[in-house]
Formats: C-alpha cells, sequence, structure tokens
C-alpha cells in the first residue's frame, strides 16, 4: 500500500470510518438472530450489505486491500443470503461475525498507526469462503454470470449512499469548544454582576447629590456618566448573553448523541459470555435514543459492560436451573434510560436469582468492613473493592472486581448509583448522571469560612431548622425515622459555625433520592448560578467528598460537593449531636410541560423547578402522551399550537382516559382569543395562559391552584 501517497487527513477519517462501520455492522448482525419475519429479515441484510459494499469503496480509495478483500467477501455472502431469503445458518453467522471482528482489529490497527497485510484477515476469509462453498446449489455470488447460467434470480438493485446527514469533528476540537463557551458563561455572569455594581453606584449618587445638592454640582455629572455606564454595560451583558447561550447551545449540540452509542458491543458481549457459560439471555435497550454529552456516554461504557458481565456472571441461571425455577429458560437483562428534568436516569435490571445478601455481608465482613444496619447498606457493600460472593474464581467473576469500578466511574461523572432488589427477583442497578460536565448549575453555600457548591440536580430542598429541635448528642442520626443528618463543617474538619445572626435556626440542604434523603446542615446559603465546572487533577483525584472545583464570579474557588459521598457518609454515622430538620418534607409535584418552542419550554422550567417542581420536558403532544402512559405526571401544561398532536388533541386524549381523566391540563397560547379560550375549556383544560404579556407570578399562581 503506498501509504506515503495517501493524505493523512483521509486516513484518519476512513479509520473513524472502519471502527463505526464495523461497530454498527455487528450491532446490526447481532439482532438478526431475533428476527423472524422475512421482510424484517431482508430488511437488515440490505442493510449489512450497503455498509459492506460502501466500506469496501472507501478501503479502495485510500487502498487499504485488506479491509477491501475482506469486505468484497463479505459481499458475496450477504448477496447471496439476500437472494435466497432465508434464516442465516451457524457457520454463515459465525463467519460473518469473525469479518467484522477482522475488520474491527484492522481498524485498531490502523489507529495505532501499525501495519497491515492479508495475513491480518486471512482466517475470516477463509471462513466466508467455506460458508460460499457450503450454500445448497449455489457458487461464489461473486461469479455473476455464473448465477444467471443457473437460472438464479438475480439480486435486485441495493442503494448504497453514505449522505446520512451526519459529520465528523474531532473530539479534542470539541472539547476545546466546550471549555471556551463555558468560560463565555462564567464572563456573561460576571458581566451582569458588574452591571448590577454600576447601577447600585448609580444609586449612591443619587442619594450624594440630594443631599449636597448646595455644595457641587459633581454627583450630577457622576449620575449622568454612570447612567450611561449602567445603560452600556446592560445592553452589552444582554448581547453577549444571547450570543454565548447560542454558542453554548450550539456546540451541546455537537457533542451529544444517542445513548445507545454508549451500548454498542452489549449484545455481542450477552452472545459471547452466554456461550462461555452455557446460558443465554436477551438484552433490551429502551430510551437509547435519548441524547447525552459524549463525555457522559464514554463513561457509561465501562460501567454498562461490568454491569453486564455481573448480570451473566452471578444473575442469570442456566436454561435448566431456569425452567425448575419457573422461569423461561432465556435471561432477560433490560437497560432502560429516561430523562428526569437534566438528569439522565439509567435503569439496569436482570430477572436472575438476586442478591445473595448472607454471602456478601460475610465477604465484606471478611475484608474488615463495618457491620452493615439495614438491608440497603448490605446490598451496597458490593460496591466495595474486593467484595465478591462466586466461590470460584473464573474468567467471568470472582475477583471482587467490577462494582467498585462502576461506583467509582458514575461518581466522576458527578452522578450516584444506587443497588436495590428488583420486582422479577433479579438485581436492579440505577444511576443517576448529568447529561453534561462542562458546567454545573450550582447552590453555592459557607462553611466554616468557606465556600462550596452544590449541583442543584441532587437537591431535593432547602430549608431551615430550629436550633432546638436538634437531636441531642448520643441521639440517632435520623429525622422522623428516615432522613439522615450530616453536619457538613464537621464532616471537613472546619471551625463550627458562630450563631449570633442566626441562634434559633441553621440552613439545610436536602439531596439524595425519595426514600433515601440526607439533611446536609450548612451555615449559610450564598446564592445559585451557572458555573463552568474544572477537574481536581491527579493529586486531589482520591478524594470523593468532591467532584470538581469552579471558580466563582468574584475570583474565589469553590469546590464541588459530591453528593454521594455525603450520602454515604451520613448513612454511617449511627449517633449524632448535633442538627436534624424535623419537618416532614413536602412530596414534589411532578410537571410535564409539553411545547414544541425549546426556549419557551426552557422557560417554563426554570420557574417551574425554582418554585420547588420536578419538571419533565415533551416537543410535541404525541411525546407527552407516551411519556405520561409510561412515566404519569402531576400537572400538565400545553401550548395549543404545536406539529401533529396539538395541546387540544392531547387534553382531549388524556380526558377520555381513564387513568389520566382528572389529571390538571393548564393550557398556554399565542393566540389570546376568547374563540379559542372556549375551545380549550370545552376540551377539558383546567386553565388558560397567554404568552403574550406572560406572567411568571400568575403562572406559578396558575400552577399551584391547579394542581
Amino acid at each position: 500500500m503506498a501509504r506515503s501517497l495517501i493524505d493523512k487527513q483521509l486516513m484518519d477519517m476512513f479509520t473513524r470510518e472502519v471502527q463505526e462501520r464495523a461497530s454498527e455492522f455487528e450491532h446490526l448482525l447481532l439482532s438478526l438472530e431475533e428476527l423472524q419475519e422475512v421482510q424484517a429479515r431482508r430488511s437488515a441484510m440490505e442493510r449489512l450489505l450497503r455498509i459492506a459494499h460502501s466500506l469496501k469503496g472507501a478501503a479502495g480509495l485510500v487502498e487499504v486491500r485488506p479491509v477491501e478483500a475482506i469486505c468484497h467477501k463479505t459481499e458475496d455472502l450477504l448477496a447471496l443470503l439476500v437472494r435466497e431469503e432465508r434464516p442465516v445458518r451457524k457457520d454463515e453467522f459465525d463467519a460473518l461475525l469473525a469479518a467484522v471482528d477482522a475488520v474491527g482489529e484492522c481498524g485498531r490497527k490502523l489507529a495505532e498507526g501499525a501495519g497491515l497485510d492479508k495475513t491480518s484477515v486471512q482466517p475470516a476469509m477463509n471462513k466466508l469462503h467455506a460458508s460460499l462453498q457450503e450454500a445448497p446449489g449455489e457458487k461464489a455470488a461473486d461469479d455473476e454470470a455464473g448465477a444467471a447460467q443457473a437460472g438464479k434470480a438475480s439480486m435486485p438493485p441495493v442503494r448504497v449512499t453514505d449522505l446520512d446527514g451526519s459529520m465528523r469533528i474531532s473530539g479534542e476540537r470539541l472539547d476545546t469548544l466546550l471549555y471556551r463557551s463555558g468560560e463565555l458563561v462564567a464572563a456573561k455572569s460576571r458581566l451582569a454582576s458588574k452591571a448590577a455594581e454600576a447601577n447600585s453606584l448609580r444609586e449612591q449618587a443619587r442619594l450624594l447629590r440630594s443631599s449636597n445638592q448646595s455644595h457641587s454640582s459633581t454627583p450630577v455629572s457622576l449620575e449622568r456618566d454612570l447612567r450611561s455606564l449602567t445603560s452600556g454595560l446592560a445592553e452589552d451583558a444582554r448581547l453577549i448573553g444571547s450570543l454565548v447561550d447560542a454558542l453554548d447551545y450550539e456546540i451541546r449540540r455537537a457533542r451529544m448523541q444517542p445513548l445507545s452509542e454508549a451500548c454498542q458491543g452489549l449484545p455481542r458481549l450477552v452472545r459471547d459470555l452466554g456461550a462461555a457459560s452455557g446460558k443465554t439471555a436477551e438484552l433490551r435497550i429502551i430510551g437509547g435514543e435519548i441524547e447525552i454529552d459524549r463525555s457522559i456516554a464514554a463513561g457509561l461504557q465501562d460501567c454498562l459492560r461490568h454491569l453486564v458481565r455481573n448480570a451473566m456472571s452471578h444473575g442469570i441461571e442456566t436454561p435448566d436451573i431456569r425452567r425448575k425455577a419457573g422461569k423461561p429458560g432465556k435471561g432477560r437483562i433490560d437497560i432502560s434510560a429516561t430523562l428526569l428534568g437534566d438528569r439522565l436516569q439509567l435503569h439496569v435490571e436482570d430477572d436472575g436469582r438476586g442478591f445473595n445478601v448472607a454471602s456478601l455481608v460475610r465477604a465484606a465482613r471478611d475484608l474488615g468492613l463495618p457491620e452493615p444496619v439495614d438491608e440497603r447498606q448490605r446490598l451496597r457493600q458490593a460496591f466495595e473493592p474486593g467484595v465478591s460472593t462466586s466461590p470460584a474464581l473464573t474468567e467471568l467473576s470472582g475477583r471482587g472486581v467490577g462494582l467498585d469500578i462502576v461506583r467509582e466511574t458514575v461518581e466522576a461523572l458527578r452522578g450516584t448509583v444506587e443497588v436495590a432488589h428488583a420486582s422479577s427477583g433479579g438485581a436492579a442497578f440505577t444511576m443517576t448522571l448529568p447529561l453534561t460536565l462542562a458546567t454545573v448549575r450550582a447552590l453555592e453555600v459557607s462553611v466554616g469560612g468557606q465556600i462550596f457548591a452544590f449541583d442543584t440536580a441532587s437537591i431535593r430542598r432547602v430549608g431551615r431548622v430550629r436550633t432546638a429541635a436538634l437531636p441531642k448528642a448520643g441521639q440517632r442520626n435520623v429525622l422522623d425515622g428516615e432522613v439522615r443528618i450530616l453536619d457538613l463543617a464537621d464532616w471537613l474538619g472546619l471551625p463550627a459555625a458562630s450563631l449570633t445572626e442566626m441562634p434559633d435556626h441553621r440552613p439545610v440542604v436536602f439531596i439524595g433520592p425519595a426514600g433515601g434523603e440526607t439533611a446536609v446542615i450548612v451555615d449559610r446559603i450564598v446564592g445559585k448560578e451557572e458555573l463552568l465546572v474544572r477537574p481536581l487533577g491527579p493529586r486531589l483525584a482520591n478524594l470523593r467528598c468532591y467532584s470538581g472545583a469552579t471558580v466563582l464570579t468574584d475570583g474565589r474557588v469553590a469546590l464541588l460537593l459530591s453528593t454521594a459521598a455525603l450520602a454515604e457518609a451520613a448513612m454511617s454515622e449511627e449517633l449524632f449531636g448535633t442538627d436534624a430538620y424535623t419537618r416532614p418534607l413536602p412530596p414534589v409535584r411532578k410537571v410535564l410541560v409539553v411545547d414544541d418552542s425549546p426556549s419557551v419550554r426552557m422557560l417554563e422550567k426554570l420557574i417551574l423547578e425554582a418554585a420547588g417542581y420536578t419538571v419533565v420536558l415533551a416537543a410535541d403532544g404525541s411525546e407527552a402522551w407516551k411519556h405520561l402512559c409510561e412515566h404519569g405526571a402531576d400537572i400538565v401544561v400545553a401550548d395549543i399550537d404545536m406539529p401533529e398532536v396539538d395541546g387540544l388533541e392531547l387534553t382531549r386524549t388524556i380526558r377520555r382516559s381513564g387513568k389520566f381523566a382528572g389529571l390538571p391540563v393548564i393550557l398556554v397560547t399565542g393566540r389570546d382569543t376568547a374563540e379559542e379560550k372556549a375551545e380549550g375549556l370545552q376540551v377539558g383544560a383546567d386553565a388558560y395562559i397567554a404568552k403574550n404579556g406572560f406572567d411568571q407570578q400568575l403562572f406559578l399562581d396558575t400552577v399551584r391552584q391547579v394542581g
């Protein structure tokens, strides 16, 4: 191969294409095993043929002959299968798997700068050739003339195209752009702060002028200059803000990719592990179309591999054991994803034998870990390094490595992971993660004279507690028998707060999931803003109590607290002697906001979240109805004018349903006419709000009244 004659940029692009198309080919090939309907199988075969054909052409262009040769031979076998319209035989399936493995290996070698020759793909070529020779009544498919003489029908033409609307951009460039946009977000906040400061100076000048009118005219001049400065700063802040938001939005869109990208290779992993252990299982991925930041997807890949491997090793039983237990011989592993506001919740569940809690506790005890006090703590010990319930070392299990990596990875992604018994009897893991790592909407708190930050996505609510109501020294650190308590200053080893300004109450930040809340006691609530998050670096990487750092608008550095570490610390302490929050937590109401305008959706989301509601978003009535059926909601706020299923039709559907007939519905529209308002109320809406002259307080009051 005349490598020196090939443009490096073209070769880099081809290398990425080899890796991407090999992954797509493998995923589609594995799906064939589940396809029974002839047309669906044919469609998948034709798609596989297009991939092989396209990759063969690209390989020929850059003169990578081994990839070109194996793609050509793969085409031959796929063309034969498309013509005969029959299920794939085992030897043919194995040959195609060997081919895609060989192509993937070529991609890895190219990425490393290693050379390729024909011997690297020869074993796979031999398998493909053998399958073609064994085809009943059929010679090699590349001999078109021979096939025609034998009276075989020629394969219908397949349209091949690479114009799928996608583009490639280096991850390094995207990371740089995202970092710059994050700095602009921080600059926007600083500029707004300066505008507020200038406005304050203007007010001071006005007061000075009113008290010294008879002595000097200087304050008048100062006020005029400050008025001009304030106006200019405010306008600059508005313009920069809109530009920053637009840039930030576009960059985030460019970085987003479907969750299914993080699941690539999992079906193959299940198949290979099953073949090695005598087990069979079906992997289902639900919500794979949800888009997340590429950095989150990259981090999730290892987590999902570990959890799937854990399910196949510890959970899924062999077919005979499953049948004796009254289960189908084939196991099930589900990966399901949902969006909760600006967080991703990923649920991994199997229908296997579940946890052997007694073995788990024994393994933890052997490692010298503290005795758990409840079932939740017992299960969480599975995340401790070295804990394994497997009686022997195998390729699949027994080394105590895996779940601790899952916890560490999820926490490094500023997320949390929980483990529980599944309703099917198996194991269930729930990971809650942000959609992006670059910026965070942070709640700033003061503790021991220092500023720390919470990711607001992990906060359930903020409140105060009477000091007199705190549990006395030696009492259990729980509130109402459920909520654990943690004094942040005491945990971080910082000086205790002075209560001279507020002796009767202490601020409390509630974090964690429903049913597992932790009340974190702080000295003072400082404020909330969008901040750029920076990694801590190698020296502080092992400090689990922090998940990053951020520079505040005044230049100070604030550490971002790990809510997972806070919750674990509170759970491990049985006795407490300072703070507790005694009022019961009100139920969090969930509002489904439906609007085809992203800006309107985001505006309503911010208003509702600031008022304490949980908000989920939908772009049209069809998406909203699907979410209602699967996850429910307490209130629906829907635009009337939307494509396909509009707000009126959504309201009719809700009112006709038995389950949601009484669900409060608020309609929002830009056409404030009496006729439309009457139609909205006629179909069953509880309230009607016009976008023209939108009033935030009226909006919130309406939501509270109907809900």
